[in-house]
């Protein structure tokens, strides 16, 4: 129960006993909820670390208990619009063929965004269509200004709730287990299981659940999410402008295009992977950042 808290700790979020119990990490054996509950309210160990207000939990690491309840509460209202507006945008990822299924991630599958933030996304594509699903999802969006700024140009405009397509797969490279950092690697395993699937068009997430079994040896509890029922795609219409036989085009396109430092770390280590099965762009991996706090939180209340 501790080693949960400390985990959420890293990002500050305060966690209800329902939560700590679904994202119970690494537990030696199968717990339910009641064992949870009793142990939050009757443990004296465990109450001599943690803190408990308007149903939420957290350590006593001196902050300020209140500031922490209410950022959580303004960062979900702040996702809500965040969700409107990429619900909204999915009326055009439904349009390409190529696209299988689209998903938010990072803080935006938390509920838990700022102003600042971006509309994280992960995108399942068809074989041999990765790179003009990229270019036909990403191009709108560049000439509307509606992407993220580059973080070294100082004189750019901030842009509110920018889309960012940072992650791409094929339905054939959708188990995630090699990209691990570690056999440790507590934050991919939560970043599979938090993914909200926005549309599906033929089961590609059930498939990815299925492929990533290895996340349920760190996150028994938590089950993969599903689609929900309003975000289903009912019709058939789509743009004819995907064909694997001009791949190649728009493969040539945007390698042209990466920044230096793209290039520079592609598919050195699992921070950015470019290839013809998967486009991931996560050069400011935190991975390490998380499991290092995490593990001083584990030192100093463990």
């Amino acid at each position: 129960v501790l080693k949960t808290v400390c985990w959420f700790s890293v990002t500050k979020y305060p966690v209800t006993s329902f939560e700590i119990w679904k994202w119970l990490l690494s537990p030696d054996r199968p717990y339910d909820l009641y064992e949870v509950i009793s142990v939050l309210k009757t443990s004296n160990w465990i109450q001599n670390r943690l803190l408990q207000k308007d149903g939420f939990y957290f350590l006593k690491d001196g902050l300020c208990i209140d500031k922490k309840i209410n950022s959580r509460k303004e960062r979900f209202l702040d996702s809500i619009r965040k969700y409107n507006k990429l619900v909204k945008a999915s009326r055009y990822f439904r349009l390409l063929p190529g696209v299988r299924a689209v998903a938010a991630v990072n803080t935006l599958s938390w509920w838990n965004t700022t102003q600042d933030s971006d509309i994280d996304l992960f995108i399942i594509t068809k074989p041999k269509t990765i790179w003009s699903s990229r270019f036909l999802l990403v191009l709108p969006f560049a000439l509307l200004g509606r992407r993220p700024m580059h973080h070294d140009c100082e004189t750019e405009e901030h842009v509110l709730d920018p889309f960012c397509f940072s992650f791409f797969t094929t339905q054939d490279a959708i188990n995630f287990e090699y990209l691990k950092y570690s056999k440790k690697d507590y934050y991919l395993s939560f970043w599979c299981k938090s993914i909200v699937p926005i549309f599906d068009k033929d089961g590609s997430f059930k498939k990815f659940s299925e492929e990533n079994k290895w996340c349920g040896v760190d996150l028994p509890n938590a089950r993969y999410r599903v689609s929900h029922p309003l975000h289903l795609v009912t019709g058939s219409l789509f743009l004819p402008v995907q064909t694997s036989i001009t791949e190649h085009i728009f493969r040539s396109i945007q390698r042209e295009r990466f920044p230096a430092h793209i290039k520079e770390l592609a598919n050195k280590d699992s921070r950015v992977v470019i290839n013809d099965d998967m486009l991931k762009f996560h050069q400011n991996d935190r991975r390490d950042f998380f499991y290092s706090e995490y593990k001083k939180s584990i030192d100093r209340y463990v």
